[in-house]
């Protein structure tokens, strides 16, 4: 058997998840080649809403792994500068009186399962977010352990971590997979020709994960998709220090003075041919709403906007592990990418390299097409 400073290993995308994973593997001592059509963390994750969470994920094996996920991150940012980038500031949602039901139901189940939640009054939500515009009459809830990720430079730091460790980095054409040779020693091509053999490949493309491995996401590119949705950015703005969700708007700062606004009902109207004017139209409206639910936006202008495209597979869950028809081949793809990133690095590194999947993963039954973690 190869020592782990002999194996190869050969990770595509190096969005949040594949940079985890290169630098977790290269953190065990496996020579790691890290590819990407692009700069690292340049595509979805660089417009992520990054909110680290697992307020609403179901079933209760997959709400403890993106707990698990949330208490990753809190352990890595004391080693990897994560005043940089970790914003563990909590989270308040404001419910109507149409979603106060169920917001109350689902406080009610999370703290059952011991996760941080509580309902407040809305003095206290005041109290905890001055920014914010409560009604009077509102109900709201408050999660205390969650926050989110300023994906650009946790991503240039999880490269740099790996490159120091001795892992090879490719960008452009070097970096762009153009397909997958399964085998007992696979290969990658690449768009610049050449051919990299490996003893794993895992394959963290996110959306282009189909066209290199047969796993079931959502279509992005067609019409009506609702793989796509559309980030705004908009500033100036400051006072807002927490994530807010309401029923028509989620909003969190973002650097540079500035509020990164999405909203359910925007992201299910756009798609990737949805005309300019529309989209256009669909921020103004979505800076409209951040008006009304923060203060000190009167001079607020959009920055920003861009159709972002999410990995969604069809479950609505996530796809880790190797694929059956396929040697060589170990795929990891999820919608929770940055809630999951550092939890599902360690389990995947765990799993190359001691060869058995470790006891988290037990509670995922694989479909037919993959396996691992579902």
């Amino acid at each position: 058997m190869l020592s782990m400073s002999s194996r190869r290993c050969v990770v595509v995308g190096a969005g949040i998840l594949g940079a985890s994973v290169a630098a977790r593997l290269a953190g065990a001592g496996l020579r790691v080649t890290l590819l990407d059509q692009d700069q690292p963390g340049h595509a979805t994750s660089r417009w992520s809403f990054a909110w680290i969470n697992s307020n609403d994920k179901g079933p209760r094996s997959y709400h403890d792994l993106n707990h698990a996920g949330m208490r990753a991150w809190a352990e890595l940012a004391p080693d990897l500068d994560g005043d940089a980038w970790y914003r563990p500031v909590g989270h308040i949602e404001l419910a109507t009186a149409g979603t106060a039901a169920e917001l109350g139901a689902r406080v009610e189940r999370l703290t059952g399962w011991g996760y941080p939640a509580r309902l407040v009054d809305p003095a206290e939500a005041t109290v905890l977010e001055p920014a914010l515009r409560v009604p009077p009459d509102g109900t709201a809830a408050f999660f205390p352990g969650e926050g989110y990720l300023l994906t650009e430079p946790l991503i240039a730091r999880l490269v740099a971590r790996s490159e120091g460790l001795g892992a090879h980095v490719l960008t452009g054409e070097p970096g762009r997979v153009t397909g997958l040779e399964p085998g007992a020693a696979p290969r990658v091509r690449t768009a610049a020709g050449a051919v990299l053999e490996a003893d794993e490949v895992v394959c963290c493309a996110g959306r282009w994960t189909p066209a290199l491995a047969e796993v079931p996401l959502i279509p992005w590119e067609n019409k009506g998709s609702t793989a796509p949705g559309l980030v705004v950015r908009v500033g100036p703005a400051s006072g807002l220090v927490r994530l807010v969700h309401t029923p028509d708007l989620s909003l969190r700062p973002h650097p540079g003075g500035l509020l990164q606004l999405e909203a359910e009902d925007a992201a299910a109207a756009v798609d990737l041919h949805t005309p300019g004017p529309e989209l256009r139209r669909w921020a103004a409206e979505l800076l409209h709403r951040a008006r009304h639910t923060v203060r000190g936006l009167d001079d607020a202008r959009i920055v920003e906007y861009k159709v972002c495209v999410r990995p969604l597979p069809a479950d609505g869950q996530s796809i880790v592990g190797r694929l059956p028809d396929a040697p060589g081949i170990y795929v990891a793809v999820t919608h929770s990418g940055v809630t999951l990133a550092a939890h599902l690095s360690r389990l995947i590194t765990a799993d190359l390299t001691l060869g058995t999947p470790p006891a988290p993963q037990t509670p995922f039954t694989p479909p037919p097409v993959t396996s691992g973690i579902h």
